[in-house]
């Protein structure tokens, strides 16, 4: 683990002072423990062309109980409910973007081969907006994860995490971000069920 502050958390001359002096290893630990890859990115640029869009990689999962419900996130940043997922961070594979954010976001422990594929999504439907303005156009893999009753247990999230809570789908929050990904998994759960 390195010593830095979280990236935010610098001046903007003060980081890029700090990462001109990085080699790419360097950059990367700086990237996976103290904000990831996007912030670094934008904490990098000029803060005349901050307003600029940039695209995102990254990946979602659809965690579902024996129930048949979906675990979805209250995110702090916004007060809003969402599914676990994030930022691909340099040198990640997106299921393994899946399992750490998976498991920063709500304690629960996946592995590869818990992971199917559903599809991934992108266009003007994964448009973000941050809180400190930053615009996204997320490329989001969305995958499925069944879970029991005793990975459900230790679940706890995060700081990014308000409250983590299983919904039916015909009974989902109104405050949701998401929705194009949940449409996403209504529309193939026929074939989700076939590969069970």
């Amino acid at each position: 683990m390195n010593n830095y502050k979280k990236m935010r958390e610098y001046t903007h001359e003060e980081f890029v002072d700090i990462i001109s002096k990085m080699n790419e290893t360097e950059l990367l630990d700086l990237s996976a423990h103290n904000g990831g890859y996007p912030v670094l990115f934008r904490m990098a640029l000029d803060t005349k062309v901050l307003h600029i869009p940039f695209i995102q990689p990254g990946a979602a999962v659809v965690i579902r109980n024996e129930l048949g419900e979906i675990l979805l996130q209250e995110r702090t940043d916004k007060n809003i409910w969402g599914l676990p997922g994030g930022c691909q961070d340099l040198g990640e594979r997106l299921e393994e973007t899946a399992i750490r954010e998976v498991f920063e976001e709500t304690g629960i422990k996946l592995n590869i081969e818990d992971l199917k594929l559903i599809d991934t999504i992108s266009g003007k439907s994964r448009r973000n907006i941050y809180p400190n303005g930053d615009v996204v156009y997320n490329n989001t893999s969305l995958y499925l994860a069944e879970i029991n009753e005793k990975q459900i247990f230790n679940m706890n999230g995060n700081i990014e995490t308000k409250s983590l809570k299983f919904f039916s789908l015909d009974n989902l929050p109104l405050n949701i971000m998401d929705i194009d990904l949940i449409d996403c998994y209504k529309n193939n759960l026929y074939q989700l069920k076939k590969t069970r």
